[in-house]
């Protein structure tokens, strides 16, 4: 929602209806508190997280299974990127790349996977590395778990990660004036998916918003 000063007045800005103005809040302001399923029994809970000087520590505690996560032991339970690349083992041509996204992280390390030579065909084996994915997917950043807060539309998909989270998408949602104050592409609002920020679904987007805040969880 835009903000403008009453003319002539000196004192605080006042909300403009139907305005909504970008001041640049990432998508990480809103991650200090999200609500999730627990990969395991799917109970929802909270993620608890606190940003410190240059890093975020963060805890999760299941009330359905007990499952314990805390960021100080590095857990990641999302979808992990394997990637590498070496020379051939039997012609050397460089290089034999390969990479795999997967689920979850090997319970077992996994250093090697089979990667197949362009030039002669035949199979190495490849050192890889693991990365963890953040693809814009409904997943927390802190662990990798489900979101609790996803809605489906016939237009997209719908995730939030708790109550500040959806009334900032619904002050974007309810503005017919939408605008940018010298913002780039690094806010949450300006890197939503194209299909909310046009017209035609708007009342479909409202709709979603309002039903993930009946599905907050205790």
């Amino acid at each position: 929602m835009a903000l403008r000063r009453p003319p002539g007045s000196q004192g605080r800005t006042q909300a403009v209806p139907g305005r909504h103005f970008d001041d640049g809040r990432h998508l990480a302001a809103y991650a200090d508190r999200i609500a999730v399923r627990c990969h395991r029994c799917g109970t929802a809970g909270w993620v608890l997280a606190q940003w410190q000087p240059y890093r975020w520590t963060a805890r999760f505690r299941c009330a359905g299974c007990s499952l314990s996560l805390d960021s100080a032991e590095g857990t990641w339970v999302g979808q992990v990127r394997y990637s590498g690349r070496s020379p051939c083992g039997y012609c050397g041509h460089q290089w034999v790349s390969v990479c795999e996204q997967r689920a979850c992280a090997a319970h077992a390390g996994l250093t090697h996977l089979p990667g197949t030579c362009r030039q002669c065909g035949r199979q190495s084996d490849v050192a890889v590395g693991m990365s963890r994915v953040r693809d814009g997917s409904p997943a927390d950043p802190h662990f990798g778990l489900p979101l609790h807060l996803v809605e489906s539309t016939r237009a997209g998909v719908v995730w939030a990660y708790n109550a500040a989270h959806v009334q900032a998408l619904q002050a974007f949602a309810v503005s017919k004036l939408r605008e940018r104050g010298g913002v780039h592409n690094a806010s949450m609002i300006s890197r939503l998916p194209t299909w909310m920020k046009l017209a035609r679904h708007r009342a479909l987007l409202q709709r979603a918003l309002e039903r993930l805040l009946q599905r907050l969880p205790e």
